[in-house]
Order: C-alpha cells, then structure tokens, then sequence
C-alpha cells in the first residue's frame, strides 16, 4: 500500500492538529508541520557558494510542493511503496 505524507503550512497549525489526531492509528499517513523558514543553500548576499551549487537539483526539491503551500492549507505526497 502507498504512503502518503500530509505537508501542512506553519500558518495552519489547527489543521495540523486534526490530522495528527485523525491519522494517529494509520501507519501509512504521516502529516508534518512545514519547518522551512527560508532557501538554506543561499547565503546573506543572496549567491550560492560554488561547492553547493551542485545541491541546486537536490533530489528533495519539490517546486510543485513549495508551490501548493503558497496558495493552499496543506500538501500531499504520495510515496510508492
């Protein structure tokens, strides 16, 4: 079965709350609480440091993701199993 995991926007701390309690006994829901404050790979003056250049295609990267939490509650992320 699929894993899903429920991204909600530190904004939306009572959804949070409501899924925590809604999916305590599903072991193939996780929901966490976005803990991004800002883009960690960038420096003060705005440039990213050559040597991390190479993190700019992070496989953790998610636009779609970064996207939807703009304009929405909350995100869902499917994960094959």
């Amino acid at each position: 079965m699929a894993r899903h995991i429920f991204i909600v926007g530190r904004s939306h701390r009572p959804l949070y709350d409501v899924l925590i309690k809604r999916f305590e006994n599903d072991e193939n829901v996780t929901v966490v609480l976005d803990r991004r404050v800002s883009d960690r790979r960038v420096r003060g003056d705005g440039v990213p440091p050559e040597q991390e250049r190479r993190h700019l295609a992070d496989r953790r990267s998610r636009p779609s993701i970064d996207e939807e939490l703009k304009w929405r509650s909350h995100a869902i992320v499917t994960l094959p199993n």
